[in-house]
């Protein structure tokens, strides 16, 4: 396809794997050096159409459209990224309400549960009112307790570590 150049001292050139410095270096025709390619060792072949550079008039046109496919590039990746982000948020919520569905139900049940244990314990001691009234201690001794181990608890020992100092 291309010929091969001779030394500018008129040598011939030998066949090794180095290029030698003393042989010029075969240009392409925006003045930079021709790619290896299987056709031989200096060919030219150029770029199949869909990677070629579009034809530019000088620098700036070509430093503009670079900047152009730049700024296109981080439009891109700008929207994908508020898509992930949509998808990340619509899944988090799905998976809170299934979790707020069971913890209402969870709720239901144990209302119902409450009601139960409040009458039978009224058929046990005699009238209803008696039931619930059990019901009602038992559930305000489980609240004191809950709040003694989660609050006054910690309370104490923060002031016994101030206090080991």
């Amino acid at each position: 396809m291309a010929e091969r150049l001779a030394p500018p001292d008129g040598r011939a050139s030998s066949a090794s794997s180095r290029p030698n410095p003393s042989q010029p270096v075969r240009l392409d025709g925006d003045g930079l050096p021709a790619s290896r390619s299987p056709y031989g060792p200096n060919a030219v072949v150029p770029a199949p159409p869909e990677r070629r550079l579009p034809a530019h008039r000088n620098k700036v046109a070509r430093i503009s459209d670079h900047l152009a496919g730049v700024s296109e590039d981080l439009r891109e990746w700008v929207e994908l990224r508020i898509a992930l982000a949509k998808a990340e948020v619509t899944e988090q919520a799905k998976l809170y309400a299934g979790q707020a569905a069971a913890g209402v139900v969870a709720l239901l049940a144990l209302l119902f549960g409450l009601v139960a244990l409040a009458h039978g314990l009224g058929a046990w001691l005699g009238h209803p009112g008696w039931g619930f009234l059990a019901v009602t201690v038992l559930l305000v001794l489980v609240a004191c307790s809950v709040y003694g181990y989660l609050v006054v608890l910690p309370q104490r020992r923060t002031a016994r570590s101030h206090d080991q100092r």
